[in-house]
This record gives C-alpha cells, sequence and structure tokens, in this order.
C-alpha cells in the first residue's frame, strides 16, 4: 500500500511527504505516538481497522488514544493502544498543554478539525500526519488530500475553492493515513470487544432478553446528526408490529439519552400494538448496549452510529439511508441490507429536511423494512442494496458515435432504461431513440382526437419480476408544436421535454404516496432550443381497471348491509386519494373515472400524467375542475347524491358542512351541469345523469 520511496498506493488520494522516507520509517523503539480519534461514536468504530494496523505496525511503540468519554467507552476494551488520554477540554491552547506533557514524537489526525491540527502544533509534536482539509494544511508536517468532484460550472461565480468532497467510504479514509504510515491495511473489518461484567449487568438489567422463543431485534430510530436521518415512528412501530406478529420477535427500542430521541421511543411504543422494551425507561450504558447488541438476531437502524456496533459484532443489520450518501460510511459488510430513499434531493446531507414532507425517508416502506428483514432472519439475502426508487441507466447515442470518432451536428438525444429492463429492451432492438420511433411491432391505440404529434403503442416485453411477458405501454412525440411545448414550460415551471413532464410528475406523485404506473424508460432528443422528438414506455397496472370500465363488485351486487358498508369504505378511499392528490398542488386536467384505476389489491392509480400540472395561481378554479369531473363520470345508477356528499365530506376531512363548503359544492355542481348540456348538443348523457 506504500512505496518505499513514499509515493502512496491508495489511488484516491494525494500526499505531500518527504520523498524519501515515510513517517513510519522514523519511528524507534519507545517512541510516543498519539493518535487522536474522531468524536462522533460511528466514526471511531469506522477507525478500527486503521487502528488495528498501526497497532501491529508500531509493535515497539507506546501509542496513546485521545478521545471523548463516548468514545472510550465504546471502543473499551482496546488491544490498539496503551493508554488513554480522555478529551476533557475543546480549547486548543489548554489541550496543547496537556499533550505537551507526554512528549509525542508522532500525532496520527484522525479528527478532521482544524482545532485538532493546532493544539498538536501548539504541543510542539515533531510529526503530524492527517488530511489537509478545514484550512489547517500548513499545521501539518504530513498531507494527505481528500479526493474532491469536479467544481459545478460558474461556481467561481460563488467564490467556490473547488468541488465538494468525493463520496468516500471514512474505512478507506483512515486506512490511506495508515497506509502511508507503512501499515498493511488489507484487513478492513471493524471490530469491538465486550467486557464480561458489561454482560452480566445487562442480564440483570434485562432479563426479558434471556432465553427467547424467537429473535431478538434492536431498533435505532433515532440518529445524533438530525431528524433528517429519521424514519417515521409510527413505521418503525408497524414494523415492530409484523415481527412480532410474523416472526414471535422480542423487539429492544435503543436511544440515547437525549429529550428528542426518548420522545421517539414514545411515540413508537404508543403507536405499536405489542409489548416493546424500551432502553428510554432502562437506562443501560454503552458497554450493555454492546452486550445487547452482541445477542441480537437483527438491527434495524437509521444511518447513525449504533448501526456500525451491530456490524462490528457481526449481526445481522438493516440500514435506511435518506439524506447521506451511504458511499461515506460503507463497510462491506456481507449481513447488511442498505435501504435508499434515492429521491431525486437525495442525498443531500442536510440535517434537517427543507422539503415538504421528508421525501428520501417516507419512499422507504414497511414492506421493503419487513421483506429485508424476512430475508435476513431466513439466512435468505437476496440484494444487499434496495433502492425505494427505480435505477435507470443511461445511453447517449451522440456520446457514441462522438467516441468513434465520428463528427455529428444532430441533435443531442438521450436514453434511459430501467436497469432490470435492459436485456429485454436489447432483445426487442429498443436501445436508441430512431429505433423506438420506427418500433412497429405493437399494437396502435392512437385516437382519432389525438393530436398528431403523438402516438400511443402497445406491446409485449419480457418481465423481470415474472417468468412471462408484460404489457407496456409507449407514447411518442414527435416534433410538437412550439406553443405546446411553451405552455408545457410554463405549466411544469421549467424547460422540459413532452415526455419528461410525465416522468417528473410520475416521480414527485410517487415521492409523495400516490400510485402511478411504473415508468421502464423514457428518452428525448433536442434541437436547439426546442424539443424535437421524446418518449417514455411505461408497465401496464398489474390486475387493475379504471373506475370507469368496472367499479368494485360490491356496487354491482345485491344491497346487503356488508356490501353498503364496502361501498361507503371505497367512497371513502377515492375520496382520500383524491385530497392526497390535490396534498401536492398538482390538479389534472382530465380527472374523470377513465383516469383513476383501481387494483384487486385495493390500491387506486392515476394515469394519463401528461395531463397533470402544477397551477401557481387559479389552484382554487383547478380544484373545482377536477372535482366535478370526478362528479361528472361518476354513473348516477351507482353512486346517490348522499354518496357524493359522503365523497366530498371524506375529502375535505370535515363533519359538518360550512357555508364556504355549500358555495364549493354549488360550484362542482355548476361545473359538471355545463359539461352535461355539452352532451346533449351532441346526443349524449352525462354519466352522473344517467
Amino acid at each position: 500500500m506504500c512505496k518505499a520511496n513514499g509515493e502512496s498506493q491508495i489511488p484516491h488520494l494525494e500526499s505531500q511527504l518527504p520523498p524519501t522516507v515515510s513517517p513510519g520509517e522514523k519511528r524507534n523503539s519507545g517512541d510516543e505516538i498519539l493518535v487522536w480519534l474522531p468524536s462522533p461514536m460511528g466514526d471511531a468504530i469506522l477507525c478500527t481497522p486503521a487502528l488495528r494496523a498501526i497497532r501491529k505496525h508500531f509493535k515497539s511503540c507506546k501509542i496513546s488514544f485521545f478521545a471523548t468519554p463516548v468514545v472510550r467507552s465504546v471502543l473499551s476494551p482496546c488491544s490498539f493502544n496503551d493508554k488513554w488520554l480522555d478529551q476533557k477540554q475543546k480549547n486548543p491552547f489548554a489541550v496543547a498543554k496537556e499533550l505537551k506533557k507526554h512528549k509525542f514524537k508522532q500525532a496520527i489526525l484522525f479528527k478532521n478539525t482544524f482545532v485538532s491540527a493546532l493544539a498538536v502544533f501548539l504541543a510542539g509534536i515533531p510529526s503530524r500526519i492527517g488530511y489537509a482539509r478545514e484550512g489547517r494544511g500548513f499545521l501539518l508536517t504530513d498531507k494527505l488530500y481528500p479526493p474532491k468532484l469536479p467544481p459545478r460550472r460558474f461556481a467561481w461565480l460563488k467564490r467556490s475553492s473547488g468541488g465538494k468532497f468525493k463520496p468516500v467510504s471514512a474505512i478507506d479514509s483512515y486506512l490511506a493515513i495508515a497506509s502511508w504510515l507503512g501499515c498493511d491495511t488489507a484487513d478492513r473489518d471493524l471490530e469491538l470487544l465486550i467486557e464480561a461484567q458489561d454482560e452480566q449487568q445487562l442480564c440483570n438489567k434485562l432479563p426479558q432478553v434471556s432465553n427467547l422463543d424467537g429473535p431478538l431485534v434492536v431498533l435505532v430510530p433515532g440518529g445524533a446528526y438530525g431528524p433528517s436521518k429519521c424514519w417515521d415512528s409510527v413505521r418503525f412501530a408497524q414494523t415492530a408490529d409484523w415481527l412480532i406478529t410474523n416472526c414471535n420477535a422480542t423487539i429492544v427500542i435503543s436511544v440515547g439519552p437525549e429529550r428528542l430521541e426518548k420522545q421517539i421511543a414514545k411515540e413508537i411504543c404508543t403507536s405499536s400494538n405489542h409489548k416493546l422494551i424500551n432502553l428510554a425507561e432502562i437506562p443501560i450504558s454503552l458497554g450493555e448496549l454492546k452486550a445487547l447488541f452482541s445477542i441480537a438476531d437483527l438491527v434495524i437502524s437509521n444511518d447513525t452510529g449504533p448501526r456500525h456496533i451491530g456490524i462490528a459484532l457481526e449481526r445481522k443489520v438493516i440500514t435506511l439511508f435518506g439524506p447521506n450518501n451511504p458511499a461515506w460510511t460503507d463497510t462491506g459488510y456481507e449481513n447488511e441490507i442498505q435501504i435508499i430513499g434515492n429521491v431525486p434531493c437525495s442525498p443531500c446531507d442536510k440535517p434537517i429536511c427543507k422539503k415538504s414532507g421528508h421525501p428520501c425517508m417516507q419512499t422507504i416502506t414497511v414492506e421493503m423494512v419487513c421483506e429485508a428483514a424476512k430475508e435476513l432472519l431466513e439466512n435468505n439475502l437476496q440484494k444487499a442494496k434496495i433502492l425505494s426508487q427505480q435505477e435507470f441507466i443511461e445511453t447517449s447515442n451522440l456520446s457514441l458515435r462522438l467516441c468513434s470518432g465520428q463528427a455529428s451536428s444532430e441533435a443531442k438525444e438521450s436514453f434511459f432504461i430501467d436497469s432490470d429492463y435492459k436485456t429485454a429492451f436489447s432483445k426487442s432492438g429498443l436501445t436508441s431513440i430512431d429505433e423506438v420511433f420506427s418500433f412497429d411491432a405493437a399494437e396502435n391505440l392512437t385516437k382519432s382526437n389525438l393530436a398528431r404529434f403523438r402516438t400511443r403503442l402497445q406491446f409485449a416485453i419480457n418481465s423481470p419480476q415474472r417468468p412471462s411477458s408484460t404489457k407496456v405501454f409507449m407514447k411518442r412525440y414527435d416534433r410538437p408544436p412550439v406553443l405546446v411545448q411553451l405552455r408545457n414550460w410554463l405549466s411544469q415551471h421549467n424547460r422540459r421535454s413532452c415526455a419528461l413532464c410525465e416522468l417528473e410528475a410520475a416521480n414527485k406523485l410517487t415521492t409523495a404516496g400516490i400510485n402511478t404506473p411504473k415508468v421502464i424508460s423514457y428518452g428525448e432528443q433536442w434541437g436547439t432550443l426546442f424539443e424535437t422528438r421524446s418518449f417514455i414506455i411505461t408497465e401496464k397496472i398489474p390486475e387493475a381497471e379504471s373506475l370507469e370500465r368496472k367499479l368494485p363488485d360490491c356496487f354491482h351486487n345485491p344491497t346487503t348491509t356488508e356490501n353498503l358498508k364496502l361501498r361507503r369504505n371505497f367512497i371513502v378511499q377515492s375520496a382520500t386519494f383524491i385530497k392526497k392528490f390535490h396534498e401536492t398542488n398538482y390538479r389534472h386536467r382530465d380527472l374523470y373515472l377513465s383516469h383513476i384505476f383501481y387494483s384487486d389489491t385495493g390500491k387506486f392509480y392515476l394515469i394519463d400524467l401528461a395531463r397533470v400540472f402544477g397551477p401557481i395561481v387559479l389552484r382554487r378554479r383547478f380544484q373545482i375542475k377536477d372535482i366535478a369531473q370526478v362528479y361528472y363520470s361518476a354513473p348516477g345508477k351507482h353512486f346517490s347524491k348522499t354518496d357524493r356528499l359522503r365523497f366530498y365530506m371524506a375529502y375535505t376531512g370535515q363533519s359538518k358542512l360550512t357555508k364556504k363548503d355549500k358555495i364549493f359544492i354549488r360550484k362542482v355542481i355548476n361545473k359538471a351541469e355545463r359539461m352535461a348540456q355539452h352532451d346533449i348538443k351532441h346526443g349524449r348523457i352525462a354519466p352522473f345523469a344517467s
């Protein structure tokens, strides 16, 4: 890992050291080395592979760890050092005064702060190695430079000093320092030890975790980083209930001593239908917490420090990622499943979410976590990473032509495919926009009243989820008129192709919990300013039909007490679905029952997302229009006036109509009647009047 002449073998790090000797070769027997550990508990655990490597390399040296009491507690007992120095003060001058007493020959800084570098500089330690960041490079004798991403365009306008740090596992960042010291860094495994007395104390405090019939599961619902990393308390409770019901599990909730974390634990216990063990009510030490983790069959954790305790103790672990990139803390641990909320705004690395609804963590469902738990408990791990949203791969025809040395003046075009469908699309010959627009091995669904620039096709393709093929729908937009494009840009508040308007709506609605058809491919081709062609391909909604074609059986079967109950429940569910859609601030230009699908599993879906838009003004007007279209398309023979009122009450969440509500309802009815007059002119009867 380290050449004799001092050239680093770590490919992603640069360093500046004397060219003739590495700092690891300067140490003599009996020399004292200071290792300053990072403060976060999780980071300290991620240090352990580097600490182990340093201990093995400097066998004859005296190694002292400088750390906070929390870090000392979690790493103790430890075989990697000879002495502990407690970090009691933050003042660099006071710290330097304390460190001077020990006459250290070398300081290894795993803590990446300016204060740590200043303190060891003031302490007069001759050799000081660490990362040149936070403006502290001039205080170090031996520097490593973490890799950075390329700076964004026009970053100079913001006086940016360069790109952001490239996501690299903390394990590898710490090992790079050990490597530069000449250590063998092949072993990346985390390591923690447990005191026998802590195991005994745990048994005394929590006798209910011994001799269990089912698995012991530890939930870690907090996070010192901030609330943006926290999964919803109700979902933790639902997961706990599922594990108890289906696996006979014993659930322990592990939280920190902070008031907010105690509140989270209380919310989980209140929301659960079963008795859970709440460590906020039974305080245990960090040593006892390690002992608890060591006997756990499964740990389900936010992206926070205790997750690393589970990995270091070789437990089965599920980690929920939202605002932070998993690459920062990647361990390569074989018994961990990472569930990642890969929404468009993540990773943002912000401690507090500024988006409504906390989308990254909200897209992680209880079903995802329970399925992962089942796989681990049954020793049937399928995927190490589960994405809450699809992963698309991109191919660019222009890039391919340029790479082959063929100059081209053609428009820029890109083609995206769901990674699971890559092989199926290749076999069907759908690998470029040209092939998509020349594809004709499909059923043409284009209607006479459809604009000439639009075509709709239906065909079958091999499904990665099922042994048989599945039906998919393709929408193609070929040279849409400029006025159409300008209208789309205005409604989307950005320059978007026709297909991308639909895709963006699908992404935002899915993130908000609105079911939509699954997009499996899309692409676009642009001229200088305007779109020339675009397309989008979606899966057929499984086992579902539009409400215009088919209502649930309870509307057709005899009027019994049970069927009436089912009808009312359906009306409430449909109103709740449309309310949730409107809460996204989106509206639908054609919110008829023909565009609302209902599946055999009881789920509602919204289709024709090309008609979805987010009005900046006149939202109330478009809301009335949407409800009027639902009212208009609901057949009178199945929906009475009482049913329609029940729908509205569920939509508003009220038990009594106000004057404002009555005005709204009158506007809805008036709009529906104007629509009916249009039908009468053409010899048709409006559905609600049937």
